[in-house]
């Protein structure tokens, strides 16, 4: 929801952190998403809309997104290609952050520590007004 929200409506959002996130409907959960989409064989303008990473040229405000490398719910793989995606639209305000020994659901506390002071110096970098 992060992504969407930057993406699609980025000047009513300043900052956002974005968490193990979907960047692809293409690449997730096919019995998860098949109930909500269809397939992207029968519905590909459904799979277009509703993935992020076909409106990653709205960035406009700081984003920051974390994600554990082995995650077996939303791949890696997915993050990895919305970052080039940034990248290729030259898109400077944003951050990926990568933990390597972290599944979807975070386990070690050394981690989550790491995403919520990364998460806290971003809004407080971004929202916090003098």
């Amino acid at each position: 929801m992060t992504l969407m929200a930057m993406f699609l409506e980025p000047e009513t959002y300043k900052a956002g952190a974005a968490l193990r996130s979907v960047t692809d409907w293409r690449h997730y959960n096919h019995g998860y998403t098949s109930n909500i989409l269809n397939t992207p064989d029968i519905d590909p303008e459904a799979f277009d809309i509703s993935s992020p990473i076909n409106h990653a040229e709205g960035l406009q405000g700081h984003l920051l997104m974390l994600h554990g490398l082995l995650d077996d719910n939303v791949v890696a793989q997915d993050i990895i290609r919305l970052s080039q995606r940034l990248i290729e639209l030259e898109k400077e305000n944003w951050e990926l952050a990568l933990h390597p020994i972290e599944p979807h659901g975070y386990k070690e506390p050394s981690s989550w520590l790491d995403q919520l002071r990364r998460i806290h110096k971003l809004f407080e970098e971004q929202l916090l007004v003098e």
